[in-house]
């Protein structure tokens, strides 16, 4: 639809790619980017609701392009992607990384579409030898308010389209939480945060902005492709969040993780489910409450019948740290 109405009201733009940054391990690194045509959407603190409105429809209507090669490099690293129907390449490629001293990394996409060559940096995650454990955080209505719970969800729509990223609010105490978190009991831990959502990469850029205009620690953001991931799944443990959060702790099989969510969705199904898969490897999880006292109680009886997961449920981030000092994650 958004595709249809652009095509009709617009002349072809240039084609770019927009990476989604990535993460690697001493042996593998993986990474995300999509080939599209560029919107040009530009951002201003003053922006009204007419340019965000704006803003957020050229986010959605996308024009992917299929089967570009896209050239991904790295250090003496190089390889060839291509593509594909949703404008998306995939980094998923054996690369030593053991010599890497820093946690961050620079890695650059390039391309050349009708004679036009471009070129675009991006930076992939290393968790340092330092990082006692990695954090794994929802982001809606966990990080950042969406108004989930309102009425026919009129605020999810209004701050999804309506408002700035740097008028977006976070959840209180979350951004001192996570700070905390990050540093760790020694105070320099500097343990990796993973931001994981629902969301589509559509919204990759606002969200990130958003991170960083709040000040929450650096991180991936792991978000859902619309088109190819919103088939319907016969279970949870097929859809984005359960696989994407497998992923990460197979990818870092000696680093033990603390998942946070909230029960507005189902965080605590798919966060148990984790931590019996993965014995060991879940320090704590935390949940944020709900008003609706139904749900609450319900999922109260299933943690209470989960005797052997560390499952706190919070209705404000200072009981999550006082849990997180009570046992040795922060300071």
């Amino acid at each position: 639809m958004f595709q249809f109405i652009s095509r009709l009201i617009d002349d072809p733009d240039p084609v770019i790619i927009i990476p989604f940054g990535g993460y690697a391990n001493n042996d593998r690194i993986y990474g995300q980017a999509r080939v599209l045509e560029d919107e040009g959407i530009t951002h201003e603190e003053d922006d009204g609701f007419l340019k965000n409105l704006y803003n957020s429809y050229k986010r959605y209507e996308s024009d992917e392009k299929e089967g570009v090669v896209v050239t991904v490099t790295a250090n003496n690293f190089n390889t060839i992607l291509t593509s594909d129907a949703e404008g998306y390449v995939y980094l998923d490629e054996a690369f030593k990384t053991n010599s890497f001293d820093r946690e961050w990394h620079s890695i650059h996409y390039s391309l050349s579409y009708g004679g036009k060559p471009f070129t675009i940096k991006d930076e992939i995650l290393k968790p340092l030898s330092s990082a006692q454990y990695g954090i794994i955080s929802d982001m809606d209505d966990t990080v950042i308010r969406t108004g989930i719970s309102s009425a026919f969800k009129w605020k999810v729509i209004v701050n999804s389209f309506f408002t700035h990223t740097n008028q977006r609010m976070p959840l209180e105490g979350a951004q001192e939480f996570y700070q905390m978190l990050r540093k760790g009991i020694s105070g320099q831990d500097d343990n990796p945060f993973f931001y994981l959502s629902n969301s589509p990469w559509n919204l990759y850029e606002y969200l990130a902005e958003f991170l960083n205009y709040q000040k929450f620690p650096k991180g991936v953001l792991l978000l859902r492709d619309m088109g190819l991931e919103n088939k319907k799944k016969s279970n949870f443990k097929e859809e984005n969040k359960y696989v994407k959060i497998t992923h990460l702790l197979n990818s870092y099989p000696n680093l033990p993780f603390v998942l946070i969510g909230d029960a507005a969705d189902i965080d605590h199904d798919i966060y148990m489910a984790i931590a019996k898969q993965f014995p060991n490897r879940i320090k704590a999880i935390y949940i944020r409450t709900v008003t609706d006292q139904n749900k609450m109680k319900d999922i109260k009886k299933r943690i209470e019948a989960t005797t052997d997961i560390n499952i706190q449920l919070i209705s404000h981030t200072d009981e999550a740290v006082v849990h997180a000092r009570a046992n040795g994650f922060v300071r």
